[in-house]
C-alpha cells in the first residue's frame, strides 16, 4: 500500500523546512501511506509569527526573495510529496507583496484557509481548490467557540462557489500544560462538525515542549505527554455522524515550529536530540560549545541505553541514534536541522504504529 487511505488515522502538522521535508522523504513506505501531512510554509525572514494571523502591513523588506521563497518551498513541498496528498497552508507569507499564491496546478496538494483571514484570501483558497481538484482544509484555532462557529458559517457560504471537498482541521496549538484541552476538544468538534459534511476532520494538539523540562535529571530531560490521551478521546468523538476525527500533532518538535524562520529560532547553532516513548517525551539541548559533539554522542547513549527505546531497526531515526551512540560510520554527529529531522521520523513512525495498534 502506497497511498494514503480517504481519511488518515495520523496529521502531522510540520513546517515546510528540509529537516521535516527529508524526514517525510525517509519515513518507511506503510508509515506514509497512514498519514498526510499538513505542511506550513514558514516565514523567510523575522521574528516569530502569531500563527493563524497575518500581518497587518508587510514584514517582509524584499518582495524578490519573498517570491523565490515560496515558490521554491511550494515545489520542494510538491517534489517530495509526489502523488501523495497533503494540505499547505501560506498563512505567513500570502498577506505580503510578491507572494505568487499556492496555484492550482500542483495536485495533490490542499491549499488551506481560515476564519481568521483576509475574505481575498479566502475566495483564492476555494478557487485554486476548484481549479485543482484537491480540496480545501480549514483551519480553526479555536478561541470563542459560539464565536467560531457563526465566523465558519460566513466562510463557508462565501466559498459555496467552489463546490469542492472540504476538510476541518481543528488546531488546539501545545497542550501539555492545558488541562481543559479535551473539554474543549469535544465542544469544537460537537459544535463544529455538524455545520458541514466535512471530506476529513482532524484534531491537532500537543505536542513536544517548547521549554527545556527540568524534570529529569542532566543532560536528558522529560516531560510527560498529556497529548496521549486525545487518540483515546478521538475513538469515541464522531458519534456515528460524519468522518470519524483524525489525530494530529507537530512532530518532534513544539507548536510554533512553523511559526518561526528556523529550526532553532534565533540561536542556528542551539538545537536538542529528542526522543518520544509510549509516555513521556525525552530532550536533550547541544549548546552551541566547540565540543558539542561530546554532548550529543553522550545523549545518544542516554537514549539507546534506556527502557523505552525500540531498537535500531525500529525506523531510521533509531538507526541513526544507534550510531551516533557507538561512534561508527559516523564522521560527525550532525547539526540540529539534522537531529530534528531524525526526532520527526521516530516520532512519526511511533505515532503511526500507536494508532494502528490501538484502532
Amino acid at each position: 500500500m502506497s497511498e494514503p487511505s480517504s481519511e488518515p488515522i495520523y496529521v502531522p502538522a510540520l513546517p515546510a523546512r528540509p529537516s521535516a521535508l527529508g524526514a517525510y522523504h525517509l519515513l518507511t513506505p506503510d508509515i506514509r501511506a497512514a498519514l498526510v501531512p499538513l505542511w506550513t510554509v514558514p516565514p523567510r525572514v523575522g521574528r516569530e509569527r502569531t500563527p493563524g494571523r497575518g500581518p497587518s502591513h508587510p514584514l517582509d523588506p524584499d518582495p524578490a526573495a519573498l517570491a523565490r521563497h515560496a515558490h521554491d518551498t511550494l515545489d520542494l513541498i510538491g517534489r517530495t510529496q509526489r502523488d501523495r496528498p497533503a494540505w499547505v497552508d501560506t498563512c505567513h507569507i500570502e498577506r505580503e507583496p510578491g507572494f505568487p499564491g499556492i496555484g492550482s496546478g500542483r495536485t495533490p496538494l490542499r491549499p488551506v484557509t481560515g476564519i481568521d483571514r483576509d475574505a481575498a484570501q479566502q475566495v483564492a483558497c476555494a478557487e485554486a481548490a476548484r481549479a485543482g481538484g484537491t480540496g480545501l482544509g480549514i483551519r480553526i484555532r479555536p478561541d470563542a467557540v459560539d464565536s467560531t462557529a457563526e465566523a465558519l458559517c460566513r466562510l463557508l457560504d462565501r466559498i459555496a462557489f467552489a463546490r469542492c471537498p472540504l476538510d476541518l482541521l481543528v488546531d488546539l496549538g501545545a497542550v501539555d500544560e492545558d488541562p481543559g484541552a479535551e473539554r474543549t476538544a469535544l465542544h469544537t468538534l460537537d459544535l463544529l462538525g455538524p455545520l458541514h459534511p466535512w471530506r476529513t476532520v482532524v484534531l491537532l494538539a500537543g505536542a513536544f515542549p517548547r521549554t527545556h523540562p527540568e524534570a529529569y535529571g542532566a543532560p536528558l530531560a522529560e516531560t510527560y505527554r498529556t497529548d496521549r490521551h486525545l487518540p483515546d478521546l478521538l475513538r469515541h468523538a464522531a458519534g456515528g455522524h460524519g468522518p470519524r476525527p483524525a489525530y494530529g500533532d507537530y512532530g518532534a518538535h513544539d507548536a510554533a515550529s512553523a511559526d518561526r524562520v528556523s529550526d532553532t529560532g534565533d540561536d542556528p547553532f542551539r538545537g536538542a536530540l529528542r526522543y518520544t516513548t509510549a509516555h513521556t517525551f525525552l530532550i536533550g539541548e547541544v549548546p552551541a560549545e566547540s565540543d558539542h559533539h561530546l554532548t550529543v554522542r553522550a545523549l545518544a547513549r542516554e537514549i539507546v541505553d534506556g527502557p523505552d527505546f525500540r531498537g535500531a531497526e525500529y525506523s531510521e531515526g533509531e538507526r541513526w541514534l544507534r550510531a551516533c551512540a557507538d561512534g561508527r560510520d559516523l564522521p560527525g554527529t550532525g547539526h540540529p536541522d539534522f537531529w530534528i529531522g531524525h526526532g520527526h521520523i521516530q516520532h512519526l513512525t511511533h505515532v503511526v504504529r500507536t494508532l494502528r495498534r490501538h484502532s
